[in-house]
């Protein structure tokens, strides 16, 4: 360990070989680029690397004496040689772990130093949303309650980011280095696209709805699906399906609507809450497997809308004085 921590404190060229190899391995592992890389051949390389570095430190060779030399202190150099090649190899993994867990989808890192990643990281609460211009010019919407994490500069094969929630992606075309969406229930893999991912890691539902363009979407178990334009990919009972898209408007949340057609009533419930930034509880409901179909501007704000669903469904509520929730009572 000494030893191979030495040889990277040398020089700054040390310190960047090191932790470039470090991040190379990480990203060419990807499952999406495994196929292009040889991990074998990758480890070999800098297994040789290391050997290299500890015959650099070695101490130069002394005149022979005429005392022998004990053969304890010999068989002590050995042993320490090999526990620093043992060493290199265990630094080495613990790197390329830390690496690859920065890259677990959805999952968040404790301690993680963001500055030195160079990543940025928006967390958008409820009742907001936010629109970022990434560096390679394409445009995100993050809805509310969703957290996203991007680079501050796109480098290597592939331009990659990270979500936790749902996000609305118009990205730029650049067939050579596809934009990779990582999410903790899936991946989405385009190069210049419109689309909707919804994936909150607190929430069953798993959807991504392509507008324009080509998707690719793979689950971290295996299965892939590719759309057209107008289909979405849905996660039902464990299995990716594809489907027309019945509702465009629903993914009209980036403009400040809240767009439903035929959904379940708990779920679009939920749906205002995430909205409005307003906290929903439901006392009682006569219907519980009402389906409801409306549009809303956010403007207009969540008391106007619980009133036409009053009007419109016969839905009864009452807001709490004490603070700005509500309760639904029917």
């Amino acid at each position: 360990m000494r030893l191979l921590t030495q040889w990277i404190n040398q020089s700054s060229e040390n310190k960047d070989y090191f932790n470039s190899k470090l991040q190379d391995w990480a990203s060419k592992t990807d499952t999406a680029q495994s196929h292009y890389y040889n991990k074998d051949e990758a480890y070999a390389r800098f297994a040789e690397r290391v050997k290299s570095a500890q015959r650099l430190l070695e101490p130069p060779a002394k005149p022979r004496s005429k005392v022998p030399v004990h053969p304890l202190s010999t068989n002590k150099q050995k042993l320490y040689y090999k526990l620093a090649s043992v060493a290199a190899v265990v630094v080495l993994i613990l790197g390329i772990t830390f690496y690859l867990g920065q890259y677990t989808p959805g999952k968040s890192k404790k301690g993680l130093d963001t500055n030195q990643l160079s990543y940025k990281e928006i967390k958008v609460p409820d009742g907001s949303r936010q629109k970022l211009v990434l560096p390679d010019k394409s445009v995100v919407w993050i809805n509310a309650g969703s957290s996203f994490k991007y680079p501050a500069s796109f480098s290597g094969k592939t331009r990659t980011v990270y979500l936790n929630g749902e996000g609305y992606f118009q990205v730029a075309k650049d067939a050579s280095h596809p934009f990779i969406v990582r999410t903790i229930k899936g991946d989405i893999t385009v190069t210049g696209t419109t689309f909707d991912v919804y994936a909150y890691d607190n929430k069953p539902r798993f959807e991504t709805a392509l507008l324009e363009g080509h998707v690719h979407v793979q689950t971290p178990d295996g299965q892939i699906v590719h759309l057209l334009p107008s289909q979405k990919a849905e996660l039902k009972n464990t299995t990716l399906t594809v489907s027309p898209i019945e509702n465009p408007d629903e993914y009209r949340w980036s403009e400040g609507l809240i767009c439903f057609d035929n959904k379940g009533i708990t779920e679009v419930l939920e749906e205002l809450q995430t909205a409005f930034g307003h906290k929903i509880s439901i006392r009682h409901l006569k219907e519980p497997q009402l389906l409801l179909t409306g549009k809303f501007r956010i403007s207009d704000g969540l008391d106007y809308a619980l009133k036409v669903l009053k009007d419109s469904y016969g839905l009864e509520f009452i807001k709490e004085k004490k603070d700005t929730s509500y309760i639904i009572i029917n």
